[in-house]
């Protein structure tokens, strides 16, 4: 896979061409950044298409959700892109350019907080709104609250008339999930008074959240004007085509295993597919080759761990402490991450018995019981060990997910760093379908024997 020119794969890079990928590569791969432009976007045409379509049509407004870091801020920076696209391309287009504004909520922002600086990120030129800044005559710009004399707390109905003079405006407000209760039901009750009035502009609120309950109040008062947008982990095809873009850009190669190895670990989450990705150019560049291999990979991880989400790195850490050295929560927590990954739920739960063959395989004790790591799981989801685990069901029949799904994948790579694992192991762990790899001759333990062994002392 990749861009190479013929013949390239296995070229030797000079000590300049090796600095120069590695800088190169720091701007092609974005671990950090959300994705702001659309020729850099992968996948999720499905829901940009949707979107679009909502926008489209009056009296409709969108709620885009899903688990965090799978892409929801960098979907909503293209979307004005894609409006733009969508306009240049119809024919005898009269209805003129959508206005796209798009903010991001605050924690302990009010409804008219958070409208307000939407409204003065829209600048009035001539008579005419846009959120392109101008540098022509300074006197003759102003924001839209100065031109329409918007108050500074305005309310529901005062957003309602000032929509209905911006037609066709499109709204986006990132982070929804940090709003309030007031926040969100105040949102609802705009977005029913919107549809009542038949105004020609679109709400899209975004937000981390597994449902729609969560960002929504009362959302069944404004069922038919919202499209609901769920935003799922990537698939592995638009994991691949991260590294083909990337890999075309810079001139390189991902070998088949070394691009399998990647997209495995990265859940569907593609942070880590451009954080690996980062990382593993820049191994291959220190061997002056443009050919990415599963070694590079491997060697990426120190990296990895080291550049990962810090409060990342905090909840690990705090959830696999202790003062044994013989504790099992680094093996017990490996194979939870083992247990959500191979999950067949769409967010990641598992049941207690589902840890239970890769935690045999790491221990190599075919005849651990649950019993051993009851207690652990319980652990993980107290606020003592950093709440990284939430149970749900009733007692004797819970399952469990992690609070952030991008945890799991640090999980794994925590555990090569750390040489808990090693790379065969780490395959076996990540497998959809896999055996717990046991030596032929192993002496058995009753799972009994295990139960208190890095109990705090």
């Amino acid at each position: 896979m990749g861009g190479m020119n013929t013949g390239e794969a296995g070229s030797t890079l000079g000590e300049a061409e090796a600095r120069e990928l590695a800088s190169r590569a720091g701007a092609v791969f974005q671990p950090r950044a959300p994705i702001i432009t659309a020729e850099s976007f992968a996948g999720r045409w499905e829901q940009l298409a949707t979107v679009s379509d909502s926008v489209a049509q009056r009296g409709l407004h969108v709620v885009v959700f899903g688990e965090r870091g799978v892409g929801k801020t960098s979907l909503a920076n293209v979307i004005g892109q894609l409006l733009r696209a969508m306009e240049e391309g119809v024919v005898g287009n009269n209805g003129g350019p959508h206005l796209f504004v798009k903010v991001h909520t605050h924690i302990g922002d009010s409804f008219a907080n958070i409208w307000r600086r939407a409204f003065d990120e829209v600048y009035w030129h001539r008579d005419k709104p846009t959120t392109r800044f101008s540098y022509e005559i300074v006197r003759e710009l102003m924001t839209m609250r100065e031109a329409l004399n918007i108050s500074e707390t305005p309310s529901i109905d005062e957003v309602r008339r000032t929509l209905a003079i911006l037609k066709r405006s499109v709204f986006v407000f990132d982070e929804f999930d940090r709003g309030s209760l007031a926040v969100k039901k105040a949102f609802t009750d705009l977005i029913k008074a919107l549809s009542d009035y038949a105004v020609d502009a679109t709400v899209v609120l975004v937000g981390v959240s597994h449902s729609i309950d969560d960002l929504v109040r009362d959302h069944t008062l404004i069922a038919r004007s919202i499209v609901q947008v769920h935003l799922p982990r990537m698939a592995e095809c638009e994991l691949r085509n991260i590294l083909d873009k990337s890999s075309a850009t810079l001139d390189v190669e991902f070998s088949a295993e070394a691009a399998s190895l990647i997209v495995n670990l990265s859940q569907g989450l593609p942070h880590y597919t451009h954080l690996m990705g980062l990382h593993a150019t820049r191994e291959a560049a220190k061997r002056r080759s443009r050919r990415i291999e599963p070694c590079d990979v491997h060697a990426s991880f120190c990296g990895v761990v080291k550049h990962t989400i810090q409060n990342l790195q905090e909840k690990y850490s705090w959830s696999v402490r202790s003062a044994r050295r013989d504790a099992l929560y680094r093996h017990i927590i490996l194979a939870c991450a083992s247990a959500a990954s191979t999950a067949e739920h769409t967010v990641g739960y598992f049941h207690p018995t589902e840890v239970l063959r890769p935690i045999q395989m790491m221990l190599k004790r075919p005849n651990v019981g649950t019993a051993t790591f009851q207690r652990h799981l319980n652990e993980f989801c107290e606020e003592a060990r950093g709440s990284v685990l939430e149970r749900s069901g009733s007692p004797r029949a819970y399952r469990y997910r992690f609070r952030d799904a991008l945890l799991v994948p640090l999980v794994f790579i925590q555990a090569v760093s750390e040489g808990l694992i090693d790379a065969s192991e780490l395959a076996a762990l990540t497998a959809r379908q896999w055996r717990p790899l046991l030596p032929s001759r192993e002496t058995e333990m009753r799972s009994s024997e295990l139960v208190d062994e890095d109990a705090a002392p």
